[in-house]
């Protein structure tokens, strides 16, 4: 009996602890189920506050470059994913022309420089016998020069006494005959008319001969009567005088005496002027030797200078224009796109090649809208994903935010741009990332 009490007691104690667990157990699923409908209500609303937007993965500082000039691309110097340096060479229009202007010019600035040193270097000693050689030579160009003009001022008086000649000569036979000459002709006459009188006279003594014919006063009569008319003939010529040929060919004498005077006399201008000349040509290499051995003047420093910064600032200038056909680097960065092939013809602005710092990227937002960007501050902490790594959630801060509206298919939206800690190396530029944006 006693031990069945016992047991009744110990199935009234353990129904009481039963009943008063399952009242306990009930009472805590009761409140469990309370606090999450209030987690949910409170987390609900939370998300209700949150601002989400969309966006790109891009590199703090990029842009699109392109030549400053219209031409033919005639090489690309970097491809898609190449690193380089502010100021490095991207690609080169066809510039053969500009780059004969500038080696041009950078001879011009050398020649000027050169020159400029030489001038505050003074006069060296080949300088110097250099400038003494030339005044020497210019010198013995006088000689030659002068000895030339007397050369022709002798040939202007060996003509002029040959004038004189050819005219002595044409008086000479234009002076016939002479009054000596008509009285030794007449005289001449006379004594053949004696002779062939006395011969006559001889010969009427024996002219009954029958052997006249060759007797000594009929050779002598035919001779006195040949010696008359001979006499007669001379006589005849000489009170003629000289004929038109004659006369002709001595005028002919002169007119070719004087054309050699009129080709002497031409020669003479030039034969001064090469004097002239020379004596020119004298005072000016001593000037130049007088200006070795004093030296430069302050006034010919000052222009070997002035030169130098002509040839430097065309140069300048040239330089300028061959760069307007190179698109160079604005900063440090990678190469994302090329967007020529060489050959093709660019105008200025056309975008060539893409260049972006990606070592520093951040996240720009592409469709905040109005209604939200005034709850967004600049230093605000936000919540960024990608949907290249959906699992993980990256901490951002806001970094700043756009003053001017960008409308994009027919909403208006603001630009957002967030710094994003501690990159994952994977991601890449273009990549589309989502920002939630507590308000505070």
């Amino acid at each position: 009996m006693r031990r069945i009490i016992i047991i009744l007691l110990i199935i009234g104690g353990v129904s009481a602890a039963g009943w008063w667990g399952y009242n306990y157990y009930t009472e805590q699923q009761a409140a469990k189920e309370q606090a999450a409908v209030a987690a949910a209500a409170a987390a609900e609303q939370e998300l209700e506050q949150v601002i989400w937007a969309s966006g790109k993965l891009t590199p703090v500082s990029w842009a699109n470059v392109g030549p400053a000039t219209p031409g033919t691309v005639a090489a690309i110097h970097v491809e898609s994913g190449d690193w380089v340096s502010a100021g490095d060479l991207l690609l080169d229009l066809e510039h053969g022309v500009l780059q004969g202007q500038v080696a041009a010019a950078e001879a011009a600035v050398s020649e000027a420089l050169a020159a400029l040193a030489k001038l505050k270097a003074g006069a060296t000693a080949a300088d110097i016998a250099a400038a003494e050689a030339a005044v020497a030579a210019a010198k013995a160009q006088v000689a030659v020069a002068g000895a030339a003009l007397l050369e022709v001022q002798s040939a202007v008086d060996g003509a002029n006494a040959q004038v004189s000649m050819a005219q002595a000569q044409y008086a000479e036979v234009a002076s016939h005959p002479t009054e000596q000459e008509q009285i030794a002709a007449r005289a001449v006459i006379a004594q053949a008319e004696a002779a062939l009188r006395n011969a006559q006279a001889a010969y009427n003594l024996v002219k009954d001969d029958p052997q006249v014919g060759s007797l000594p006063q009929s050779l002598a009569l035919m001779q006195a009567t040949s010696n008359l008319e001979a006499a007669n003939a001379q006589q005849a010529a000489i009170l003629q005088g000289p004929t038109q040929a004659q006369l002709a060919v001595a005028a002919r004498a002169i007119d070719a005496a004087r054309v050699g005077v009129t080709a002497a006399e031409n020669r003479a201008p030039g034969a001064e002027a090469n004097v002239r000349a020379a004596m020119a040509a004298v005072d000016s290499a001593e000037a130049a030797l007088n200006k070795l051995r004093e030296g430069a003047t302050v006034e010919d420093i000052a222009m070997a200078e002035a030169r130098v910064a002509s040839a430097r600032a065309a140069l300048t200038s040239a330089t300028a224009q061959l760069r307007l056909t190179q698109v160079t680097a604005p900063f440090d960065g990678q190469v994302g796109l090329v967007n020529v092939r060489a050959g093709e013809t660019v105008n200025p602005g056309d975008p060539t090649v893409l260049l972006g710092d990606t070592h520093k990227m951040h996240v720009e937002t592409t469709d905040l809208r109005e209604t939200d960007v005034v709850n967004v501050r600049e230093g605000q902490t936000v919540e960024v994903t990608f949907d290249a790594l959906p699992d993980r959630i990256f901490d951002g801060t806001v970094t700043s935010v756009a003053p001017v509206s960008s409308a994009e298919q027919g909403s208006t939206n603001y630009t957002v741009d967030v710094d994003v800690a501690d990159l994952d190396p994977a991601l890449r530029w273009g990549m589309t990332a989502f920002v939630n944006i507590r308000p505070e």
